[in-house]
């Protein structure tokens, strides 16, 4: 059964952590999105469907350059790096479906076994760290634990702002 649960907060991994706990109480799995993108009838489902521990759809950046809010390599800012690393996966490389290392979670099932796993008692597990947002923090957490980010690019995903922004 689907519940919906909504929460308001100016600190989105504030949200996103009450709403993980939620989940996490109720045993069930999570899938976040945004209020600024549109999808398709049968986008959530997909998402379902592939049967995946991450899963997203793909969106792009609403600026200039509109890249994908996907990336090949995501690695975090540490002592020798002064920046993270966030290298956005180049048209070219593409595929219907695919492994990367982060996505924004615009559109984002995460299944519950993977909450369970990077949830640490009293810990908000969407805590930013190395100079990246709640989504990208969450999800090196999760790869650290094995976990991979899978992403379908075929759902059709618009990201609103002055425009629909899309492939």
């Amino acid at each position: 059964e689907a519940q919906v649960v909504a929460t308001e907060n100016s600190l989105v991994y504030d949200a996103r952590g009450t709403i993980a706990d939620t989940a996490l109480k109720y045993g069930a799995d999570l899938v976040f999105i945004d209020s600024d993108i549109l999808f398709p009838d049968g986008a959530f489902e997909r998402l379902l469907s592939h049967k995946k521990p991450i899963v997203s759809g793909l969106y792009y950046g609403r600026r200039s350059p509109c890249e994908p809010i996907a990336y090949s390599q995501l690695e975090p800012k540490t002592i020798f790096r002064k920046h993270p690393l966030l290298t956005p996966i180049k048209e070219s490389e593409i595929e219907p479906f695919m492994e990367v290392a982060g996505v924004g979670m615009g559109f984002c099932l995460i299944r519950h076994e993977v909450l369970k796993a990077v949830h640490k008692e009293g810990k908000n597990p969407f805590e930013p760290f190395g100079q990246m947002g709640e989504d990208l923090s969450f999800l090196y957490r999760a790869r650290q634990k094995g976990y991979k980010i899978w992403l379908d690019t075929t759902l059709g995903l618009k990201h609103i702002g002055e425009f629909e922004y899309g492939r």
